[in-house]
């Protein structure tokens, strides 16, 4: 076990290894908390990627109506965020019966949303230091109930464009209502909850899934699902509301990813390391994406495309959750000697290379004109 200061953490930070026998990531030394305003997108305003990518990085203007409603000034989800710390109510239910209270939350996150819900300790190394605005980040809660929302395979398939970007930011609209609807439950049953949404974060998503037992880490640094593969979204709510939680799942990913490389040989930044060595980060040990290649491609040409998914539209594992994709799951989570052969086969039907699928010529009847984006633009960033 690698302990963490305690606070209110009543369990020290479980070892992986107890859980999945060839785990992705190792912990090395306690883990250390992470800055957003370390992040690369903070990084990039502040202009400390250069002057040229700062100015790009001021446009939050795509070139599609419906791309701009849900990534703009105006995106609605942005008004729930007031409602992401939830108002306690004054008479608090007594829980006598914490695995009932658990299926209980857990059918609700459901009801409201969610693909997938796991529950974890809050491992104060998964909670952020501070905002992007700089405003330090003190969340305390015991408990953090992790979900995840899948993303349409279509519209991920045509990554990077402006179609896959819409379907990011409708995922996070609908996470956003999720964790807020599920944190004021919660507040209603007279317990304190926090809801961590995009724009709002407060906590690390992807290692709280992999201990809530959602998924395994990947070589893309992204979660893998048994059922929908990377192609999933996570929203968290933290909580006092006692629970059960989960553990990690082996889904013998740590071997596929080494096999596979799919995601690193498509990336068009190559961010994703091809390698199989691991390099430590804040007391983990992992595969590490640059996210500054990442960053600078997604500010490439915006009026194509303003963020990319190509790593998770090639994955092999990000296949229709059908009987097919069941099949071929549970063999490669059962038996390392299959997954040769099923990269094989997944090469020789999808390509090493899987075709870039076009939007839809509907999508794009009411784009603003090339010039027309570049001048608006400009007038933008000149004006910040």
């Amino acid at each position: 076990m690698v302990h963490l200061r305690k606070e209110n953490l009543v369990e020290p930070l479980p070892r992986i290894e107890d859980y999945v026998r060839r785990p992705p990531f190792r912990v090395v030394r306690a883990p250390q908390r992470f800055k957003q305003t370390d992040q690369v997108i903070p990084r990039a305003l502040r202009g400390e990627l250069g002057e040229d990518l700062q100015g790009k990085s001021f446009m939050a203007l795509p070139p599609h109506p419906m791309d701009r409603t849900v990534f703009g000034p105006h995106m609605v989800r942005a008004l729930l965020h007031p409602g992401c710390n939830a108002p306690v109510f004054p008479y608090r239910v007594p829980v006598e019966d914490k695995k009932k209270m658990t299926q209980h939350i857990k059918k609700l996150a459901r009801e409201l949303g969610a693909d997938l819900v796991g529950i974890t300790y809050l491992h104060p190394a998964f909670v952020f230091e501070n905002y992007q605005d700089g405003r330090p980040i003190h969340v305390k809660h015991e408990y953090a109930i992790v979900m995840a929302v899948e993303m349409n395979h279509e519209r991920i398939a045509t990554s990077p464009s402006h179609y896959d970007h819409y379907e990011a930011g409708k995922a996070y609209h609908d996470m956003t209502v999720l964790a807020v609807h599920l944190a004021t439950y919660i507040g209603q049953l007279g317990y304190p909850a926090q809801a961590s949404v995009m724009r709002n974060d407060t906590v690390f998503h992807v290692p709280l899934a992999v201990y809530a037992g959602l998924g395994e880490y990947s070589r893309m640094g992204r979660v893998i699902t048994k059922e929908f593969g990377p192609r999933v979204r996570l929203v968290t709510v933290t909580t006092d509301l006692p629970l059960e939680v989960d553990h990690p799942i082996d889904l013998n990913v740590e071997h596929f990813c080494q096999a596979c490389k799919k995601c690193a040989v498509n990336c068009p930044a190559q961010s994703i390391p091809q390698g199989n060595d691991k390099v430590e980060i804040r007391g983990i040990l992992k595969w590490h994406e640059d996210s500054e290649k990442c960053y600078r491609f997604w500010r490439k040409n915006t009026y194509k495309w303003m963020h990319c998914s190509r790593c998770i539209a090639v994955c092999p594992w990000n296949k229709r959750n059908n009987l097919a994709h069941k099949i071929v799951s549970a063999v490669a989570i059962r038996w390392a000697w299959t997954h040769k052969v099923i990269l094989f086969f997944d090469d020789i039907i999808y390509g090493k290379k899987p075709k870039i699928k076009k939007a839809p010529p509907s999508y794009e009847d009411y784009m603003i004109k090339e010039e027309d984006y570049w001048r608006i633009a400009k007038e933008m960033a000149q004006a910040k």
